[in-house]
């Protein structure tokens, strides 16, 4: 998921300061003769024109040059850290951070910051924790109610995720990545209507946020609407060719619709960007037992069965393909061995067919 990243830039807007007054035969004053409070402003101001232009190296110089001059200069240890987390440092921008909490006490912009820091380095609950942190400083920062959703959503905890999300979109009703992660929260819910409200909602803010077309179909596909899904990969697929995926999910539209022929043409273009993607050799599989192509279908669960050997429903087509070729033996062992891996309906398939032997114990845990 998408992040902000921000330059804590304290007062970037001011020029650079001047030079003391010089007596009149002198026509400049050297930058070592400036006195020390000017000389920190000076060096600051080209840390931050330095990071602006990625220059991170330079940047650290600077701050560093700041910091020497003037060492109770928070905003130049913020600013430091931002640089330091820039070039990956994460250990020395956690302390910078720790230096300008000190120096300014319940400051958000530095709790986020470190949260940040903590976050590259991944320290899940400190980063938690300083998000946290920020947002009791400061409850209307959007991007800090959204970096600790993100957090949550990515343990599984998504209610509290959506929670978060929540707050992000209070503070900021323009928070497109929000609305679409929100949404993705009530997927993982079920909750498909207010998924697909989210995520409309995020691509009238950012008409090019082409996730959320492809998930807005994924939550109209589980909410029975089938003709809003296939626009939806459709437009998606106009604009970008290269995902496999999203082939393959619009052929499982296509298939839930009885388009055979369309889905079966999805499958071709995901397995022509992806040959190991087994789970569109399998659907492949699926749409040619549709479409009566029994030996393609035997090839195809074959494959995915090469490519995941522990794949129970390729075991489940193969079988049915097998079946159909006059296989029998051979579909009764592949339906047994599905329900072996968690599909209780091979032993049904297996004993409708008449299949010789003990059905197979079902995983409890599958």
């Amino acid at each position: 998921m998408p992040r902000t990243s921000t330059l804590l830039a304290w007062g970037l807007g001011a020029a650079l300061l001047a030079a003391a007054p010089a007596r009149a035969q002198v026509d400049s004053v050297r930058a070592s003769t400036l006195p020390g409070r000017q000389l920190a402003e000076r060096a600051y101001n080209a840390g931050l024109a330095n990071y602006s232009a990625q220059n991170y190296s330079a940047a650290l110089a600077s701050f560093n040059q700041a910091l020497t001059a003037k060492p109770n200069f928070a905003p130049a240890y913020a600013n430091r850290a931002a640089t330091r987390l820039a070039l990956k440092n994460y250990p020395a921008a956690v302390a910078d951070y720790d230096q300008a909490l000190k120096l300014e006490p319940g400051a958000y912009a530095h709790y986020f910051g470190r949260a940040q820091a903590h976050e590259a380095a991944g320290e899940g609950p400190a980063a938690e924790a300083d998000y946290g942190a920020a947002l009791q400083a400061n409850a209307a920062y959007a991007p800090a109610w959204y970096n600790r959703g993100v957090l949550r959503f990515e343990k599984g905890e998504y209610q509290a995720a959506r929670d978060d999300f929540d707050g992000a979109v209070k503070a900021d009703p323009t928070y497109a990545y929000a609305y679409h992660d929100r949404a993705s929260a009530n997927l993982e819910m079920a909750n498909w209507p207010a998924a697909v409200q989210d995520y409309t909602k995020a691509l009238a803010l950012q008409p090019t946020l082409l996730p959320a077309l492809l998930n807005r179909a994924a939550a109209e596909r589980r909410a029975g609407q089938l003709p809003g899904a296939l626009a939806d990969y459709d437009a998606y697929l106009a604009q970008k060719t290269d995902n496999p995926l999203a082939f393959t999910n619009r052929g499982n539209a296509r298939f839930e619709n009885k388009d055979y022929a369309g889905a079966l043409a999805d499958y071709d273009h995901a397995i022509a960007l992806d040959a190991k993607y087994a789970y569109a050799w399998n659907n492949r599989a699926a749409a040619e037992l549709k479409l009566e192509h029994y030996a393609k279908a035997n090839a195809d669960a074959t494959e995915a069965l090469r490519l995941r050997p522990q794949y129970a429903e390729a075991y489940l087509n193969r079988g049915h393909a097998r079946e159909m070729l006059r296989q029998a033996d051979e579909a009764c062992q592949d339906w047994h061995q599905a329900a072996a891996l968690g599909l209780a309906v091979g032993n049904d398939y297996a004993a409708a067919a008449g299949c010789p032997g003990d059905a197979a114990e079902v995983p409890t845990d599958k």
